[in-house]
């Protein structure tokens, strides 16, 4: 029994040293480089979500500045921006911050503080009623919007 314990005390332990170390890891990137490792998917031309917000998590030079940027069509058909977010890297090289989605096209752009990295993305968030027909079992087929008749497979 005592064995059994000291097994599962040392296993904690290891547990807990390698998930920190793992965390703690600092990124010693090229000046001006900026990495996205969440809340953007960089291979898809854009997403689609029911999400008011989005968090965009990344790395990037500690101690420098992003910049992010969240850009909404506004009443003359052109872009104008709906939100400004500005984070200082810290000693990790890590960065995370929401920003607020707008029913439509929203068009996301990280920078750094000199403008020499720059990182787009488009995210197309949907309204509340696209997600409540959804939810009810109402799946477009034309413009009017006709009810989804489903059928069996024998």
């Amino acid at each position: 029994m005592r064995k059994i314990k000291l097994f599962a005390i040392l296993t904690v332990m290891l547990t807990m040293l390698i998930s920190v170390n793992a965390f703690a890891a600092v990124y010693d990137g090229e000046p001006g480089l900026i990495e996205i490792t969440g809340g953007i998917d960089m291979e898809s031309e854009y997403e689609s979500t029911f999400d008011d917000t989005r968090t965009i998590t990344g790395r990037a030079e500690r101690g420098s500045v992003i910049v992010i940027e969240v850009y909404v069509e506004d009443d003359n058909n052109g872009l104008s921006v709906a939100e400004t977010k500005e984070i200082k890297v810290g000693v990790s090289g890590y960065f995370s911050t929401s920003v607020d989605l707008y029913e439509g096209e929203n068009y996301i752009v990280i920078t750094n503080e000199g403008e020499d990295a720059r990182i787009a993305a488009v995210i197309k968030r949907k309204s509340e009623e696209i997600k409540a027909r959804l939810e009810r079992g109402e799946y477009s087929t034309d413009s009017a919007m006709a009810p989804f008749i489903p059928f069996s497979v024998d």
